[in-house]
């Protein structure tokens, strides 16, 4: 019988790209829908000035060059770099990886694999690689396939690795502004550039450190409609003819997401606490990216009233960094411990969905 290895967080790593753009200058940087039909300018008009107080974003980072305009990274050299910052880290050399799992919601391209040129860019010759296409949920999926990896004694270190590059799509001149629709304007102010990762390793024990100690993730969306989507691609390529109908535009159900969230969000936290048989008192503090301050306002009282979790153990930094998809969650963690808020014993349950096709999900660390 084999006999389970217990997974060690030895480090994080992060990369956000160029100064913070404060959210009153984000067309400065973005461009403006000047040629929009005259209803929606008028809506995004209105919109503009509620979203800054439903969204409760401060600001957020772009791989943009704000002068010239030229974009100043991609999802490959976000990736890379947030790695390299977590092997810094943990005094590792890129060499040591057996197995790199990386995770993006829009490929640099669609074939090779960027799994394959992030190990590139590392200059790993030869590793284990994995992909996985998704945006919210993608970290806790990445974080699944190495968790069991490493506690079967497949691999002794992985690399997990999420890059969002949101940017090239928010940007004016991608639209097809005549064919614009509410659905693709919303996510403009909040979604931003930004990449993280972790170096996990495979332990007899880990008697000091973060522990991994549990990995959840769900499709339950099956017989639900899309709550996001982004067309591009498939039957989807004639390029003509995507630019003159608007099918490459990013949109969202704002009101699906809303309705539909906050059931999503209860649902992932009780299967991770139920499944690792926990109690609800024995959490220390819930780690949550979630781009909008009347949902976050809204779950922590759910969760006092609910679960008897105080406002106090929630922590979350996407006010500060705008929300750069599935890597937001690991930002957080790695504010989290480069601050100290863990202690010793302390456990954290970070709870994830996704809307797109309501995937929900997230990990249990402890500090030990």
């Amino acid at each position: 019988m084999v006999q389970l290895k217990e997974v060690e967080v030895v480090s994080t790593g992060t990369y956000l790209p160029g100064e913070p753009v404060p959210f009153n200058n984000l067309e400065s940087v973005l461009g403006k829908f000047e040629k929009a039909p005259p209803n929606i300018r008028r809506e995004e008009r209105m919109l503009r000035s509620l979203a800054r107080k439903l969204i409760g974003i401060d600001q957020v980072y772009y791989a943009i060059d704000p002068k010239s305009g030229e974009f100043t990274e991609n999802t490959i050299t976000m990736a890379t770099k947030a790695i390299k910052d977590a092997l810094n880290k943990a005094n590792i050399n890129a060499e040591e990886i057996d197995c790199l799992l990386y995770g993006n919601a829009v490929p640099e391209c669609q074939t090779p694999p960027g799994s394959t040129l992030v190990q590139e860019q590392l200059g790993i010759e030869k590793c284990a690689e994995m992909e996985i296409h998704s945006n919210c949920s993608a970290m806790s999926k990445l974080l699944q396939i190495a968790f069991d990896s490493l506690r079967l004694g497949r691999y002794k270190t992985v690399v997990v690795a999420y890059s969002q590059f949101s940017s090239p799509y928010l940007i004016s001149s991608y639209y097809n502004q005549e064919k614009l629709k509410t659905e693709n304007m919303l996510l403009r102010w909040f979604l931003c550039d930004g990449a993280s990762a972790l170096v996990l390793k495979a332990r007899d024990k880990v008697s000091e450190g973060i522990r991994l100690e549990y990995v959840d993730n769900l499709s339950i969306g099956g017989k639900k409609d899309k709550g996001m989507w982004f067309n591009l691609g498939g039957v989807n390529l004639d390029l003509p003819r995507v630019w003159e109908n608007g099918q490459h535009h990013f949109g969202q159900d704002y009101r699906a997401a809303n309705d539909l969230g906050p059931d999503c969000f209860w649902e992932s936290f009780e299967r991770l606490v139920g499944g690792y048989n926990l109690k609800y008192s024995e959490v220390d503090y819930v780690l949550a990216t979630l781009p909008s301050s009347k949902l976050w306002e809204y779950a922590q009282q759910i969760f006092q009233e609910k679960y008897g979790i105080s406002p106090d153990k929630w922590y979350g930094n996407v006010r500060k960094t705008g929300y750069a998809g599935a890597s937001s969650v690991i930002i957080a963690l790695n504010e989290m411990l480069k601050k100290r808020v863990l202690k010793k014993s302390q456990l954290v349950v970070s709870v994830i969905f996704e809307s797109s096709k309501w995937m929900i999900g997230g990990f249990i660390l402890r500090h030990v």
